[in-house]
């Protein structure tokens, strides 16, 4: 009875262990990442600005849609730009505010339907009516500030084949869990944008040279895969450039979401990981699964000794802390961060870590068995995107 009990102990305490000095070494990295964080934008002369077009495909009405569209409008850009909105019907309850929005702003746009079922499709058509020399990729749930082109461009033009950013969200108009929650297990996307070996081109916000589109034929395979983000990135890798992470160009989602929302929400994003980067998904797996037992196995040493308890909850307190660093992080980068994302919220949303661990964990869990999503009214199914792969295999 003893031996068993001496060999649980041990193993209870290195699991412990390896939980804290897991979350000791992210909290390094994440004070790391912002302190060696440099901006060289404002060494680009504005006349090196090349052209570009800013691709939008949208389907329904997300809720802050007008001011979105607008604040992609609105940009501070010195180079040459224009725009292509894609929607599948003019019945699209977005296409009266598109064609109202562009009476407002001295810039070209377009607006083009195609009748396709995924977004893939969607930028694909788009990319027929491209001619600029930057192709730029942003979904119509985000809202930017008047430098987010710029940023992005810049990173470019300092030598990177395609600069992405990712999203953060913030509630609409009232704050809840199902809002902090979505929030938290948002922050896995940053997290993977910091390391340059995990970093992937986001499709709700990156730039890349339409040259490289254009050799790799981009185009031809972007219908055959539910995740563009999977396409671009691996053509990017194929060019031998880099894709640079431009934190500067963050964008902010704002939208009311309750709990079982935000569930299904992870769950799709995580089916996206799970269907095109299953060694991702199984990192993520063994990652949350060591967090999530952590805590119930000191319960249990505590019984033996209470220091045991202190040491489990030290991995929760220091994920409070890494978040807090890098929400107050993002803050700093700009005043358009400093006003939207607000001192109680970043103190809400860093506690929310705590809860996220188990959160995610459970939407991990679910992901294994989930087998098809649904996605702005389509559903997508496992055996859609393998047999849509199998058609078209990345080159």
């Amino acid at each position: 009875m003893i031996i068993p009990l001496l060999v649980l102990i041990i193993i209870g305490t290195l699991i412990t262990i390896a939980s804290a000095l897991s979350s000791l070494l992210s909290l390094y990295f994440e004070i790391r990442y912002w302190r060696d964080r440099k901006n060289t934008n404002r060494l680009i002369n504005d006349s090196n600005y090349p052209w570009v077009t800013v691709i939008m495909p949208v389907r329904g009405l997300d809720q802050n849609l007008r001011n979105n569209i607008a604040s992609v409008l609105s940009q501070d850009y010195p180079g040459r730009r224009n725009y292509i909105f894609v929607l599948d019907s003019e019945d699209d309850p977005a296409y009266g505010i598109i064609k109202d929005l562009v009476k407002e702003f001295n810039v070209k746009i377009s607006v083009l339907i195609n009748r396709g079922r995924s977004k893939g499709e969607a930028l694909a058509f788009a990319l027929d009516h491209v001619a600029s020399d930057v192709v730029v990729f942003v979904d119509s749930d985000v809202l930017v500030h008047r430098h987010w082109l710029r940023d992005l461009v810049s990173s470019l033009i300092n030598g990177s084949g395609a600069a992405t950013t990712y999203r953060f969200y913030i509630p609409l108009r009232r704050l809840s869990l199902g809002s902090l929650l979505r929030a938290s297990f948002n922050m896995i996307g940053i997290t993977a944008m910091q390391n340059p070996v995990a970093r992937f081109t986001w499709g709700g916000s990156t730039a890349v040279w339409r040259r490289i589109l254009d050799k790799w034929g981009v185009r031809d395979y972007l219908p055959y895969y539910l995740s563009d983000d999977y396409v671009i990135t691996h053509f990017v890798h194929r060019e031998g450039l880099a894709i640079d992470f431009v934190p500067e160009s963050l964008v902010l989602s704002l939208e009311d979401i309750d709990i079982r929302e935000a569930f299904t929400w992870s769950v799709r994003q995580l089916w996206y990981v799970r269907v095109y980067g299953l060694r991702g998904f199984l990192l993520y797996a063994v990652s949350y699964t060591l967090y999530a037992i952590t805590l119930p196995i000191v319960i249990s040493l505590s019984i033996i000794n209470t220091w045991f308890l202190a040491l489990g909850l030290l991995p929760f307190i220091l994920g409070v802390i890494k978040d807090y660093v890098r929400i107050s992080s993002i803050r700093a980068l700009d005043q358009f961060y400093g006003i939207n994302i607000t001192r109680r919220y970043s103190i809400l949303l860093a506690l929310t870590s705590i809860l996220n661990v188990y959160f995610s964990w459970l939407a991990i869990i679910k992901t294994m068995f989930t087998k098809s999503i649904n996605w702005r009214g389509r559903v997508f199914t496992v055996i859609d995107a393998v047999r849509l792969m199998r058609e078209k295999p990345l080159g």
